[in-house]
């Protein structure tokens, strides 16, 4: 009888809990995007059904500026890459007048994984425009948004698609073996005319932090993990850079974004990568990353790998241990689903499955966060509610 009663008494005060929270919303929804303009769902399906490139991602972030100015700040990185394109960043307050929680998405320093910025693009539309992401992702948090820091190499990849493919280092080291072909993978920037010998920096290894610390000799210029003759020679991570610090404490949460190319190997990684020392707070990344991955499981049933990014081969001046041991935010993932190198354009699935992935994975990770800060969420009989 008194178990009955406790478990009634329980009841009664979760149900005055919600009703409580429907009538009394915890945000001030004068100031909110959810009052601000109208939104609508979605639903499932991709607004964009084209790989972006520099001119596309202009064209929307500036029409997302000039449709709701309240809440999108677009920003253009300098320097300007070595083809004199813009890298643009993408900023979405819902408040303009409370600094809230800060994450940071940044996406296609490889200049293979074609589908990332369009993934983050989809997720900036999800965020403004569809009600069912204002709660709880869009209205608790400031969104700091870079969809293509590598547009040079998109580009670049993309106008070799129809080509016959060879091995890479042949490739870079013999001109006259391009004619009508293509690398088999191409990681780097496009630093030189293509008509030369050898060019191309790895951004991912180009950044100040333990730069160089993995080898006891640089990799030569031919191989697709040169990191630069000194850090930051590369302008796409001297923009990165300035932009990164000019943020400073503003970012609490950092998710890199980028593609496996391997199938049936997806990853959600953390630092550090430089070395295979655990990070102090290496329990509290591992746990986020695999409630990320269960919440995110992947089409066939399986579960992203979720493990310290040098478990599978050290790398140092990577851009998720340059956030972390120099910036200092704590938590920062790098998130990679499958990706095919030079995957067919007219293939709208390839593009579909690779971007609601990734979609999935970067909030599942932002849940994971919410979820072991206890951050607007309420226990129900063992299951997390988010409010």
């Amino acid at each position: 009888m008194l178990l009955q009663m406790k478990v009634y008494m329980i009841s009664v005060l979760y149900f005055f809990g919600i009703l409580f929270i429907l009538l009394f919303p915890p945000r001030n929804f004068e100031q909110s995007g959810a009052k601000m303009r109208n939104v609508r769902s979605t639903g499932s399906s991709l607004k964009y059904m084209e790989y972006f490139d520099e001119k596309n991602i202009i064209e929307v972030t500036n029409r997302m500026g000039l449709e709701d100015p309240e809440m999108v700040h677009v920003v253009h990185l300098s320097p300007r890459t070595l083809h004199n394109n813009t890298i643009v960043a993408l900023e979405l307050r819902s408040d303009k007048h409370t600094r809230k929680p800060g994450i940071l998405v940044i996406g296609t320093l490889n200049g293979m994984a074609w589908g990332a910025p369009n993934s983050i693009i989809e997720l900036a539309e999800k965020l403004l425009y569809d009600a069912n992401y204002q709660t709880p992702f869009f209205n608790d948090y400031d969104w700091y948004l870079i969809p293509l820091v590598n547009p040079d190499a998109i580009n670049f990849t993309k106008s070799l698609r129809s080509f016959s493919t060879i091995n890479h280092m042949v490739w870079a080291r013999n001109v006259t073996a391009r004619n009508n072909t293509k690398p088999s993978e191409w990681y780097k920037n496009v630093d030189s005319v293509t008509q030369e010998k050898c060019f191309g920096t790895n951004i991912n290894r180009n950044f100040a932090y333990h730069w160089q610390d993995d080898v006891h000799k640089t990799p030569e210029n031919c191989s697709q993990y040169y990191p630069g003759p000194k850090p930051f020679s590369a302008p796409e991570s001297q923009a990165l850079q300035r932009y990164i610090h000019k943020l400073g404490d503003a970012i609490n949460f950092a998710i890199h974004v980028e593609g496996s190319f391997v199938p049936k190997k997806e990853y959600i990684l953390y630092p550090w990568q430089y070395t295979l020392r655990p990070p102090s707070n290496g329990r509290t990344l591992q746990a986020i990353g695999e409630y990320a991955a269960r919440q995110a499981r992947l089409p066939d049933g399986r579960l992203y790998e979720v493990h310290q990014n040098s478990n599978d081969g050290r790398v140092a001046g990577s851009l998720t241990d340059y956030i972390s041991g120099v910036l200092g935010t704590e938590l920062v993932f790098l998130v990679k689903p499958y990706h095919p190198k030079y995957p067919n354009i007219s293939d709208t699935f390839i593009l579909e499955t690779y971007v609601k992935k990734t979609i999935t994975a970067l909030l599942s990770l932002v849940r994971g966060w919410r979820s072991s800060t206890k951050q607007n969420t309420l226990s129900f009989f063992g299951k997390d509610v988010e409010f």
